[in-house]
């Protein structure tokens, strides 16, 4: 007995199946590519001290592939990335590996960072305004939050961090995906000074 209707949804499975299945991501392609990255950003993704290039070690993959398209579409533009990275040259397969490769690595063994908390600041006003204003999107510790794509702030360097928020309130960069966003509008200097200060102490060992 034959079987048309059957052996036809079969032969339609294995067509689909290479479109459902993803590979996992190559490491080892992702730390020869990232030898490009690591004349900005440190051999182990650590940035460097002083935050003129951050540390991407660590950062969850869902955000490094948001970064990644945004340089790599023209979003943000910035030559050493797009040139000097070749970040636009990049398959989709291996923009996977490297995001993968930079998530996986555990900057506690391999490189410890110790972010330093400015002085002049006030930690206490900047745990307030930080559990009231910032927790909400990037989590209680700064650990950052899938769901609200929005990435890790803890172990990150507050002179990068003070950057992007002066790039936020000019709108070279939209906070939150959200171009009417006036989230530091508000902001006296000394209040975003103490809110970047706490958020230095929550990575602390």
């Amino acid at each position: 007995m034959k079987y048309p209707l059957t052996r036809s949804l079969l032969i339609a499975l294995v067509a689909l199946a290479p479109l459902s299945l993803q590979a996992e991501p190559d490491l080892e392609r992702g730390k020869a590519l990232n030898r490009q990255c690591a004349l900005c950003h440190g051999f182990h993704g650590q940035g460097i001290i002083g935050g003129k290039y951050p540390r991407l070690a660590g950062l969850p993959e869902f955000y490094l592939l948001s970064m990644i398209d945004k340089y790599k579409t023209g979003e943000l533009d910035y030559q050493a990335m797009t040139v000097v990275g070749g970040l636009r040259n990049l398959s989709e397969e291996d923009i996977q590996n490297l995001a993968a490769f930079l998530s996986d690595i555990d900057l506690a063994t391999v490189s410890p960072l110790d972010i330093p908390t400015p002085a002049g600041a006030d930690l206490e006003n900047g745990e307030e305004l930080y559990q009231g204003d910032c927790k909400t999107c990037h989590g209680r510790k700064a650990e950052g939050s899938k769901k609200k794509e929005s990435p890790p702030l803890a172990g990150q360097y507050s002179e990068y961090l003070a950057r992007q928020i002066e790039m936020f309130k000019k709108k070279e960069r939209i906070h939150a995906d959200d171009e009417e966003d006036e989230t530091f509008a508000d902001y006296e200097p000394q209040e975003i000074k103490d809110i970047l200060a706490y958020i230095t102490t929550l990575d602390d060992k």
